[in-house]
């Protein structure tokens, strides 16, 4: 346009020299002959600013609608559609030389508390800080992205070997080890990274971004705050593992799990007035599946959480039915540390709690030794969150982990439930049967219930009584049964245990 507008003017300009230099030769020169000259001057002046001016609007028109069209509003890195047509270019570039690139896929862990806990204003400036941090990570010729609401990409191009992808990667967990300062809160972000490389992994823009994502789902099942390169033998495992998300969220869907009762016997009053609960998957093409078949695998995907709320929610509609018996039983209820992590978790239990209509001392959440000794500082306040609810808290499988003597003091736990392996072990172990002795002193001395767990013959019984245990629970006890039949089990099986 520019080039044009110059051109016109030149044109008129010179008309008007040549029509002032015709006068000239065939008149006297006279004050108009040089009034044309000036005209025409000021004539080329206009135009060539109206055309550097218009240039310029059109220039900035175009920057804004670039803008809008190829960079993420918010952070002003490359939008998925940039990101796209980058990747489309440099494969088309690498076909013809050979070279490698390599695309990082990240997705930040736990993003959503961010949100739910200090507002959307306060998760836009976090997004806004990783953006700055990760541009800074990386080389002038890579390309940083935001290809979603908390998913990221960084594409390292011409690479000689993957080292480069592993180098980048470890510099972005690295980096994120400190905390982002954002209106007046030290927010701790983490990303879980899947990496691909062309043409390695795939040849076309789909296949490598398939493969990031499925890597970058592997590290985010193996704990977060990682990377993982993509591998045949992964796409396996994680097709798999999508599988079973899928069943597992139709499971819910379709009401496929049941909850079985396992009773314990109290020895203070020899009555039956405890269970546990535990979950089955009732799976329409093969039956009856065992929890250590799903719950692992629910963890690691956080279908937990949904899982986790389902059977506190069951549990309490059935503590409800065994009240309108008059037939008041506590139900005991695994929990994982996930939940526990979960701040939605004490407000899930309180609403299944008050939906129900049930004294919440009948419910006791049982946590593991072993994951609960892992966290003990960050879920100790979420314990006193939920004896202030009225639940009861205990501590399960104990003596299989560690345990500090400083924690244990300060733990609000109503009872301790002996792990089966030494229980198992009491008649031909004398350590063992030593160990469970002192465990249930320690219990009485902190004012708590005792619990053996894995009762499976009549000796064992009877030592955990000798031993001073409280309660017993088992297969010799009772295996765990449907919720209609623990009625006639508290009539026919409760004075013979006894």
């Amino acid at each position: 346009m520019k080039k044009y507008c110059i051109v016109a003017a030149l044109i008129v300009t010179l008309a008007l020299v040549v029509t002032t230099l015709y006068i000239v030769e065939t008149t006297s020169v006279t004050y108009y002959h040089g009034f044309y000259l000036l005209l025409a001057l000021l004539n080329t002046v206009i135009l060539y600013i109206v055309a550097t001016t218009k240039e310029r609007d059109e220039q900035q028109d175009y920057t804004a609608l670039e803008q809008i069209a190829f960079r993420d509003a918010l952070t002003s890195l490359l939008n998925r559609r940039a990101v796209d047509n980058f990747i489309d270019k440099i494969i088309a570039r690498s076909e013809r030389d050979g070279s490698k690139f390599a695309i990082l896929y990240l997705d930040m862990d736990n993003f959503k508390p961010i949100n739910d806990t200090l507002g959307h204003d306060v998760g836009d400036n976090v997004l806004l800080g990783v953006a700055k941090r990760l541009r800074n990570l990386v080389r002038g010729n890579d390309v940083v992205g935001r290809v979603g609401g908390d998913e990221f990409v960084i594409i390292l191009d011409e690479i000689n070997e993957s080292s480069l992808a592993f180098i980048t990667a470890e510099r972005v967990i690295q980096s994120f080890k400190k905390p982002l300062n954002v209106d007046g809160h030290r927010i701790s972000v983490s990303f879980s990274i899947g990496i691909s490389i062309y043409p390695d992994n795939g040849v076309y823009r789909l296949s490598l971004f398939k493969a990031a994502d499925i890597a970058m789902y592997q590290a985010k099942e193996n704990g977060k705050n990682g990377y993982k390169f993509y591998t045949n033998e992964l796409d396996d495992k994680v097709k798999k593992s999508r599988t079973m998300n899928i069943a597992l969220e139709q499971a819910l869907a379709e009401e496929q799990f049941v909850l079985l009762y396992q009773p314990r016997i109290n020895f203070n009053n020899n009555h039956i007035q405890e269970v546990e609960a535990l979950i089955r998957w009732k799976r329409p093409d093969s039956g009856l599946v065992a929890p250590s078949e799903f719950i692992p695998h629910a963890e690691k995907s956080h279908l937990i959480l949904s899982i986790g709320a389902w059977v506190i929610n069951e549990a309490c509609r059935q503590c409800r039915i065994f009240c309108d018996r008059n037939e008041p039983t506590q139900i005991s209820i695994n929990i994982s540390l996930i939940q526990l992590k979960d701040p939605d978790f004490v407000a899930t239990l309180k609403q299944a709690i008050d939906t129900h209509g049930i004294d919440a001392a009948l419910i006791e959440l049982e946590m593991s030794e072993s994951y609960l000794m892992q966290e003990v500082e960050e879920i100790i306040p979420v314990l006193h969150k939920l004896r202030a609810v009225g639940v009861k808290l205990a501590i399960d499988a104990f003596g299989k982990g560690y345990s500090s003597m400083g924690y244990m003091k300060r733990l609000p736990i109503d009872t301790i439930k002996i792990d089966r392996s030494l229980i198992n072990e009491i008649l031909i172990n004398q350590k063992d049967k030593e160990l469970v002795a002192a465990i249930t002193a320690l219990g009485h001395v902190m004012n708590m219930s005792v619990v053996a767990e894995g009762v499976e013959i009549d000796k064992h019984l009877e030592m955990s009584k000798k031993l001073h245990i409280d309660a017993a629970q088992g297969f010799y006890v009772a295996e765990p049964l449907e919720a209609d039949a623990l009625h006639d089990f508290y009539k026919e099986r409760g004075e013979k245990i006894s």
